[in-house]
């Protein structure tokens, strides 16, 4: 369950240790950081926030399923838009980490209301991304702006079941992790990422200070040997998990 004390308090952790590119002596993170993360707050795409401004005004209601639970909860489209969707410059720096390493395709867990789906289907270089989302009613809202985008491929259903044979068929170059805040969904999936796509680019998993249990999932991730390169954003924890380096990790301000 999310803490907000929790995430209140590693945010200034987080704050207090995060360091712009001066701290940056690799090449690779160096470039990484100047053409990505610098510039994701800036180059967004209007037509995307079109779409995220009508979610978050949409006053329909909705049946939401509490999977803890089995209950459902009478919401708005407005209210899951704005418990659920990224920040805008997240999403666009989805995008544009996706431009840096020439990613071509690339699987997602939990695609929400679509939103980052929509950012990562624009890299240059993209031309798959494949998005599983656990609940049909979101599935189906999800569905509705992004059906007309042909290179995301949507997929409804338990993400467990489902997650192992999309590695296996795709073979996603990049990974995006957010839809059970977990830590043992964390290992679960690493564990699968580690067996079927062991020359992947990047991983990122979201809400890494979601609770105290997302945040040990990420420390053990940090202190990984076979992780070459990580990185901490506060939003999400960045695996670089084949770079040609010694092991190193970041906390960079974003």
């Amino acid at each position: 369950m999310s803490s907000p004390i929790f995430a209140a308090g590693s945010y200034l952790n987080y704050w207090l240790r995060a360091k712009g590119s001066h701290s940056l002596h690799s090449p690779f993170l160096f470039n990484l950081y100047n053409k990505a993360f610098k510039l994701a707050p800036i180059s967004l795409i209007p037509d995307f926030e079109k779409i995220r401004s009508a979610l978050l005004k949409n006053d329909e209601p909705v049946d939401v399923v509490d999977f803890k639970t089995g209950r459902t909860h009478l919401r708005t489209i407005g209210s899951v838009a704005r418990t659920s969707l990224s920040k805008p410059k997240f999403s666009n720096l989805l995008r544009l980490l996706c431009d840096e390493l020439k990613i071509k395709t690339i699987l997602e867990t939990g695609t929400s209301l679509g939103l980052n789906a929509l950012y990562l289907s624009r890299g240059k270089s993209v031309e798959k991304v494949v998005s599983i989302e656990g609940s049909d009613i979101i599935y189906q809202l999800a569905k509705k702006h992004l059906s007309q985008t042909k290179s995301i491929k949507l997929r409804s259903g338990d993400i467990y079941e489902l997650f192992e044979s999309n590695l296996v068929q795709h073979e996603p170059e990049l990974i995006f992790l957010d839809a059970d805040h977990r830590k043992s969904a964390v290992d679960f999936h690493l564990n699968n990422i580690n067996q079927h796509c062991p020359k992947i680019k990047c991983i990122v998993i979201h809400d890494i200070y979601w609770s105290s249990d997302m945040a040990t999932a990420w420390q053990e991730i940090v202190q990984n040997q076979n992780y070459s390169l990580t990185i901490d954003i506060f939003q999400a924890g960045i695996i670089f998990p084949n770079q040609q380096m010694e092991k190193q990790h970041f906390t960079l301000r974003f």
